[in-house]
């Protein structure tokens, strides 16, 4: 009856060795007082399972390894707060180092010394080595605890907060070694094999190195999964900044008839370095801008705000557009350490009479259509690329648009678009596709040509960022004024 009593004890350690870990991890639901009496309670329960089961057969530890486990088990997911799958997790994953501790490092510190020291008389269930491997359990616990506690519990919590509480894909791996542990011991009980037999300790020893490297592998593989969730959180935040900061309600400017301007960015990553933006200058001027930077992700998605703030800070109706654009790229070279760069194309339209004033910094051509003409690429001399050299100049232009006409702007990402034979999109069928649907209005025209852009690429990935705008000029503006001196008239 005592060896049956040591040895059940012996047992029960493990379980609230595990116990104690998961309680350290996670979030009680009760006060310490009431979850002190639970566990006391779960541990007298747990220790007559144990006693009867060992009672019935002293080899058999079914109960041992798999009832008590079971019990912690229980025991947390009913009072502990946190979703099931990260108490399951948790749980096990405490019963697995449990595992390990006991047969890497107290198992087999008995198989060494045991013998040697004379405590192994008949079996290793004599008292003295019971005894000898209760001392022994009991200090690997307490350093493994403390180990725990210092170096691994924070990690673990932050990984499951990273994952908000979302570990269902991760919590077979734990259970299945847990049930190894079972498989393992029940192969040796049933060949003999204690730690009195030479097979035992290379045996448990290689055993526990399999599931240290596993709960390792399992370990690193949550925390990379959480990483990849935090970032991608994090990336969902920046695209959603990013796509409040460009012009996304339509019409823009409800008031107005005599522009009617659509605009889309279809980002190849998360977040996109590509850019637009329409504005008023003043009452009667509208800028449109249009512009790709270099790169892609996060790093063109900060440089496109600190590119586009300054193109819109700087745009004024009684300004050169060229002298703009000179300011803006001196700022730009200013901060950038990256050694990014921006194509950018800006255009004012004089609602009044039409004059559209532009700078092109080594920007695509803009396709202009005049009135019942066709689509044609309007032939500019594109400038340096802004942020690749400080003290370059840029010239403006201007052209005159008459009630009717149409630009349509857009980034490389158009015409470059490539499909699964790796063929360009290119700029004769972007002219077709335009001129197929010219009669169409401005919101018609980027929905066409972005549905064939899409049939042209097919299941090809996407390589680059699809931005495009197309502005139509409807009327003149008349200032009240002048209308009221022709009443006068």
């Amino acid at each position: 009856m005592i060896t049956i009593a040591l040895w059940s004890f012996a047992v029960l350690m493990a379980s609230v060795f595990g116990a104690m870990l998961s309680m350290i991890t996670l979030k009680e639901k009760y006060s310490k007082k009431t979850m002190t009496v639970l566990w006391i309670l779960a541990a007298a329960a747990g220790y007559v399972v144990a006693f009867v089961s060992y009672y019935v057969n002293l080899t058999d530890d079914t109960v041992g390894i798999l009832g008590l486990t079971a019990l912690v088990v229980l025991f947390v997911l009913l009072f502990y707060e946190g979703t099931i799958s990260e108490k399951l997790f948790v749980s096990l994953t405490a019963c697995l180092i449990d595992n390990v501790c006991t047969f890497m490092f107290c198992g087999t510190t008995d198989t060494l010394l045991g013998r040697r020291l004379g405590l192994i008389i008949v079996s290793p269930y004599d008292t003295p080595n019971l005894l000898f491997f209760i001392g022994i359990k009991l200090i690997v616990y307490v350093v493994f605890f403390f180990l725990y506690r210092r170096f691994l519990r924070k990690p673990l919590q932050d990984m499951i907060k990273s994952l908000e509480g979302n570990l269902t894909s991760f919590v077979a791996a734990p259970a299945v070694s847990v049930l190894g542990f079972y498989v393992i011991n029940l192969f040796t009980n049933r060949n003999d094999i204690y730690p009195d037999n030479p097979w035992f300790f290379p045996l448990y020893l290689t055993v526990c190195l399999i599931f240290v490297i596993e709960f390792w592998l399992l370990y690193y593989s949550v925390l990379q999964s959480s990483k990849a969730m935090k970032s991608a959180a994090e990336l969902g935040v920046a695209a959603n900044i990013q796509k409040s900061m460009l012009p996304c309600i339509f019409p823009p400017f409800p008031d107005r008839e005599e522009v009617d301007i659509y605009a889309t960015m279809d980002p190849a990553k998360e977040v996109g370095g590509d850019f637009y933006d329409f504005f008023m200058v003043d009452d009667s001027h509208l800028a449109i801008v249009m512009a790709d930077v270099s790169g892609k992700g996060v790093p063109a998605a900060l440089f496109m705000v600190i590119g586009k703030t300054l193109i819109k800070d700087h745009t004024r109706p009684d300004r050169d557009l060229g002298e703009v654009f000179t300011e803006v790229n001196n700022l730009l070279c200013e901060s950038n350490s990256e050694g990014m760069f921006i194509t950018a194309f800006e255009g004012v339209l004089d609602l009044e009479t039409g004059e559209f004033r532009f700078v092109n910094a080594g920007h695509e051509m803009p396709f202009i259509q005049k009135s019942e003409e066709e689509f044609q690429p309007y032939r500019i001399k594109p400038g340096f690329v802004l942020a690749g050299m400080e003290g370059i100049k840029y010239r403006a232009g201007s052209m005159r648009l008459d009630v009717g006409d149409k630009i349509f702007q857009y980034t490389d990402g158009v015409t470059e678009a490539t499909n699964a034979e790796n063929k360009l999109y290119g700029m004769e069928r972007l002219e077709k596709v335009l001129n197929q649907c010219r009669e169409k209005d401005v919101t018609e025209i980027l929905s066409v040509v972005k549905k064939d852009i899409d049939l042209f690429v097919g299941n090809a990935p996407q390589f680059d960022d699809i931005t495009m705008l197309c502005l139509e000029f409807k009327s003149k503006m008349i200032r009240e004024e002048k209308s009221d001196e022709r009443a006068d008239h």
